[in-house]
């Protein structure tokens, strides 16, 4: 027998939903020269319209909220990372490492508390992934940045004055 499938946008839905809950959509929809009601009906995924590629765009853009797009690229399989627009987001290997090992610390401490409830709220869902993007975005900066760091000759010498200033041994002078 014929089975209809499960909707295939159920991230997006959801997203939209947590959109909603979270953001002022009056203002988003200001800011974006769109009608406060048409946006909330665009989140609404019981409501025929739906946001263009354009729109999703610009709302997100306007809020610094990245979550609708990353659920549309979920639906994908997959993921993307916000980077920093200033160098003074810029951490060292090292603080960038110890990020990512409190992220998942992070992570680790949520899972095991959802297994022993043995349920796994919305919310405590939403704060698990939120988690894991981070940790994703530390390891993107810290990969790009290592790799900013290998080209030329300018980047070894940053890289020994790190090793230098960091206290690390050098041989000889034991």
């Amino acid at each position: 027998m014929y089975e209809p499938e499960q909707p295939k946008q159920n991230a997006f839905d959801a997203a939209c939903i947590r959109f909603a809950d979270c953001e002022n959509l009056e203002q988003v929809a200001n800011e974006t020269a769109m009608r406060p009601q048409m946006l909330r009906n665009k989140l609404n995924p019981n409501q025929p319209h739906q946001l263009t590629v354009s729109e999703l765009v610009s709302i997100t853009k306007q809020s610094g909220n990245d979550g609708l797009v990353n659920s549309v690229l979920l639906e994908l399989d997959m993921t993307a990372v916000k980077l920093p627009t200033q160098s003074g987001e810029s951490k060292s290997p090292v603080m960038a490492a110890m990020s990512i090992n409190i992220c998942a610390g992070d992570i680790s401490r949520s899972i095991c508390e959802v297994e022993s409830e043995q349920r796994l709220t919305r919310r405590k869902k939403d704060e698990i992934v939120g988690k894991a993007q981070n940790a994703v975005r530390e390891l993107v900066l810290l990969m790009s940045d290592v790799e900013n760091r290998c080209q030329g000759a300018t980047p070894f010498v940053s890289m020994c004055a790190d090793a230098v200033f960091n206290g690390l041994p050098i041989p000889g002078l034991a």
